[in-house]
């Protein structure tokens, strides 16, 4: 009896270090799993400067706030701003994909495709130029226009 007791030990004992060393090692497959999926998120973040930034332009008229998903400085006050980068106000919104925004003279530029959006009015155009703090908006490159339709009765 003796003898089946100390066969019965060392079988459990060799079992739970087998579980032991199995669960290790499924542990260390997960952990190193999980660290190449956020590494690659880590190293995406760490590439910005600013993730999700936002800014405004101020003047007498109105504030035009400025987003992003992502910014980088290039110097102290200009700040280039990518993905999904939008212009708006009570009274337009512009839509572009990579903006150079300068903080200190309150201007913006831009030489990715754009669209500008109004009540009545759509352009999308090749860029733009934002300038007298956002007082003067000019469109650069192949630039197209559409008006929706007035409805005057008279």
């Amino acid at each position: 009896m003796n003898f089946f007791l100390q066969v019965n030990r060392k079988i459990i004992i060799i079992l739970i270090s087998f579980f032991l060393v199995l669960s290790f090692a499924v542990y260390k497959i997960n952990l190193n799993k999980f660290k190449n999926k956020n590494s690659e998120k880590i190293e995406e973040l760490s590439t910005n400067d600013i993730i999700n930034p936002k800014f405004t332009l101020n003047n007498k008229k109105q504030i035009i706030e400025v987003t992003a998903n992502e910014g980088n400085f290039l110097t102290n006050t200009l700040i280039l701003l990518k993905n999904n980068v939008k212009f708006s106000s009570s009274r337009f919104k512009i839509f572009s994909t990579e903006v150079l925004f300068d903080n200190k003279e309150q201007t913006a530029e831009s030489k990715k495709q754009s669209k500008f959006i109004s009540e009545n009015t759509e352009i999308n155009a090749q860029g733009f130029n934002i300038s007298e703090n956002g007082n003067k908006i000019t469109f650069n490159g192949k630039t197209k226009v559409s008006l929706k339709k007035w409805n005057i009765f008279l």
